[in-house]
């Protein structure tokens, strides 16, 4: 019955037993998941981990359904955050089909090729940073605070990358003129600071950016960090 409504929807659905060997010989085939747990405890938890860890690795969306015991039984492992939804039994397809039509277009949009910006007055650190991201990302790169706000009455990037301290206008008042602005609404901006020590990171803090990132990163650090920024959109509840 589900298969077929999710047929109906237009998916391709692909059955896989839950099996280990079987699951990592379809691994790369979707990134939704459905997982019906069944069996004894261990089993439903050594194939509940291989799951979730592929959902983390591959940035895929995990779903359960089934007994609500063994939902429980699988829910029980250590990265259980990478499960986004879960559908006791009886399941209502309806709600279940649209949620699957949600959760494709929030795969579509992640592999999107997504565009940032970087806000900093250090010409070199922006060209550095621009030859590090622009083979993963879109990047445009502005030296001020005015030149920024220019830019977003033109353009909508994915993210935000702005230097805590630069002259004129530092980053805590930029951020603050790109949110009063009702255009800019829901832009993540993360900080980039210099400096790592508390006092530092606790006052960047209590700006209540989205984050903040160090400018002294490693280029695989920095591309990590950023993956899995643009990777927690995925687990919506």
């Amino acid at each position: 019955m589900l298969i077929k409504r999710l047929q109906d929807a237009g998916f391709t659905v692909i059955p896989v037993k839950d099996m280990p060997e079987v699951i990592l010989a379809h691994r790369y085939e979707s990134n939704l998941i459905i997982y019906y747990p069944s069996g004894d405890i261990d089993h439903i938890k050594l194939v509940s981990t291989m799951l979730t860890e592929m959902c983390r690795d591959d940035n895929k969306t995990l779903c359960l359904t089934g007994d609500p015991i063994d939902i429980d039984a699988a829910r029980k492992v250590h990265d259980s955050n990478y499960i986004t939804t879960v559908y006791p039994r009886p399941v209502d397809l309806n709600k279940m089909t649209a949620d699957m039509l949600k959760y494709s277009d929030i795969q579509v949009e992640y592999k999107r090729r997504k565009n940032i910006l970087v806000i900093d007055d250090d010409i070199d650190f922006l060209t550095i940073i621009d030859r590090w991201l622009s083979e993963d990302y879109c990047v445009d790169c502005v030296r001020s605070g005015m030149d920024a706000l220019s830019y977003l009455e033109k353009s909508r990037p994915d993210l935000i990358l702005l230097d805590y301290q630069m002259p004129v206008m530092n980053g805590y008042q930029v951020m603050e003129r790109i949110r009063l602005n009702p255009r800019n609404d829901g832009i993540p901006i993360i900080f980039l600071t210099g400096k790592n020590y508390r006092e530092s990171v606790m006052k960047i803090l209590e700006r209540r950016p989205d984050g903040y990132l160090l400018k002294s990163m490693p280029r695989d650090a920095l591309l990590d960090s950023l993956d899995r920024f643009f990777a927690g959109t995925i687990l919506t509840t």
